[in-house]
């Protein structure tokens, strides 16, 4: 018995309505900008963040001075040439750190304590001996470092600090003459 032909089913008619549907669903996504074969898109936030809140700068410009004190100490102790010339400038500075400790503790009175109970003096801060063209440079350099410090951070101070900064910045200035 020969067999006969199979007969295979007609191929599935695409309707009309049916690509025109399916042609008008890619146009509306390519004109959406969906693309099945880009990558993803990143999405992007706006994120807003406020400034970060200004640094107080009256511990560093009190630890400034309490290095400045002490430096002032040691180099007076060592050189006795030069003790007479420097003298003045230590108690100067040893009156701004009174200052600035006393405005430390009016703002945060912990903190002052903290100042406070720190030493003026440091035996193990050694200082070269004998040659005080050299220290009075090292002294000067000092002075206007501190001055820089104090300049810098007038810009942000209240009124009382910057009077305060001012007064201690011009006492500096003076300072630098001295040891000129």
């Amino acid at each position: 018995m020969p067999s006969s032909p199979r007969r295979l089913p007609p191929p599935p008619v695409l309707a009309r309505r049916t690509l025109m549907l399916g042609a008008g669903t890619a146009a509306l996504l390519a004109t959406a900008g969906c693309n099945p074969f880009s990558t993803p898109t990143r999405v992007t936030r706006t994120v807003t963040a406020s400034a970060a809140p200004a640094v107080d700068p009256m511990l560093t410009l009190t630890a400034i001075t309490r290095l400045h004190v002490v430096r002032l100490a040691n180099v007076i102790a060592a050189n006795k040439p030069v003790a007479a010339r420097l003298t003045p400038l230590l108690k100067d500075r040893q009156v701004h750190l009174a200052q600035l400790i006393a405005e430390v503790s009016r703002t945060s009175p912990q903190a002052g304590a903290s100042e406070k109970a720190k030493p003026t003096s440091d035996p193990t801060l050694a200082v070269p001996t004998g040659a005080s063209p050299v220290l009075l440079a090292a002294m000067k350099s000092d002075a206007a470092t501190a001055q820089t410090a104090f300049i810098d951070a007038f810009s942000l101070a209240s009124r009382y600090r910057a009077a305060l900064f001012g007064s201690i910045a011009a006492c500096l200035a003076s300072h630098q003459e001295a040891l000129s």
